[in-house]
């Protein structure tokens, strides 16, 4: 393993393909991808890309933050994977109001981030039925820390009460959504049919639910999509939110490192994941699925835990579409 970065060096080319190649992977809303990314010496420069955000499902631009700090947390894997080690300033800058944040490369290698790279590839939203088989508590634990380090909490909905919150309000975001213009254009953009770069491709929407409340999301917006097959669904979902203490950008793009560690953390445990965050997206339903008296206060994702049949990847951006070059 190599040591961390010396005064005047700068990452290799394979380096920078290696980070880039990884934080591309990341989970995004219906697959945007909408990040950028420049290299200046040991930083990166981590931009919002404005063209693929979603002003209709997304308006307060919670989702696209959540989606640029998991592959933030994709880029600082790979980068600890090469034995270099990195910390995030979260910054908001007037003069380039696309900059989000800067990862800079010259920081201890610390903790175990290496060891979750090997499962950013294999890492997939996974729309398929689960086995009723419940994860292990040990397995949450290691979720939950996996969570704490990033500064989240992941506060499982065994309970009655959370779960008839979720339910209700997942009910309600679903009536909201198809009644909605706007969200089912930007759906129609971004969802459906054969895809090469981006977006959700008709194969990963899989089948519908046949009756009974929403378990996963249903993103069909063609005809073709809504007459997919249906299939039986686990009886008991194991949902779990991951959430913050305070809201806002910065606090948006610590969710979405959490997020992606929580998921990736799954991935090596086996666990199959997949997200139901159209509640999440509403902010009037938002808060129905916080529990008052619960350690959580800021809800930022709802996340499917299980296990299920292998599905394949959803298509990427290639690197030199991502990458910013002076």
């Amino acid at each position: 393993m190599r040591e961390t970065m010396r005064p005047g060096a700068e990452p290799t080319d394979a380096d920078r393909d290696a980070m880039l190649r990884a934080a591309v992977a990341a989970p995004s809303m219906h697959n945007t991808q909408p990040w950028r990314f420049r290299f200046a010496g040991w930083e990166v420069e981590v931009y919002r890309d404005r063209e693929r955000e979603l002003p209709a499902e997304d308006p307060s631009r919670r989702m696209l933050y959540v989606s640029l700090g998991a592959a933030i947390f994709n880029l600082r894997v790979a980068a600890a994977a090469r034995g270099i080690g990195s910390q995030v300033r979260h910054l908001m800058d007037q003069r380039r109001p696309d900059l989000v944040a800067v990862v800079e490369l010259d920081a201890p290698l610390t903790g175990a981030m290496a060891g979750l790279a090997p499962y950013i590839l294999q890492r997939r939203t996974n729309r398929e039925p689960f086995s009723d088989e419940r994860v292990p508590d040990q397995v949450r634990a290691e979720l939950g820390l996996r969570a704490r380090i990033e500064g989240a909490v992941l506060q499982w909905l065994d309970r009655p009460p959370g779960q008839w919150w979720l339910q209700m309000a997942t009910n309600e975001a679903v009536d909201a959504d198809d009644g909605d213009r706007g969200r089912s254009a930007e759906r129609r953009r971004w969802v459906g049919g054969d895809r090469a770069y981006d977006g959700v491709p008709s194969s990963a929407l899989g089948p519908r639910i046949a009756g009974g409340n929403p378990v996963v999301r249903d993103l069909a917006a063609t005809e073709a999509d809504e007459s997919r097959p249906v299939a039986d669904f686990e009886r008991a979902p194991q949902f779990a939110v991951l959430a913050t203490r305070y809201d806002g950008p910065i606090e948006w793009l610590r969710a979405g490192q959490a997020l992606e560690g929580v998921l990736l953390e799954a991935t090596a445990q086996g666990v199959s994941t997949s997200l139901l965050n159209q509640v999440i997206e509403h902010e009037g339903l938002r808060w129905q699925i916080n529990d008052p008296l619960g350690p959580w206060q800021r809800p930022q994702t709802v996340i499917r835990f299980g296990y299920g049949r292998p599905v394949p990847p959803t298509p990427r951006r290639p690197i030199a579409d991502v990458l910013i070059r002076d």
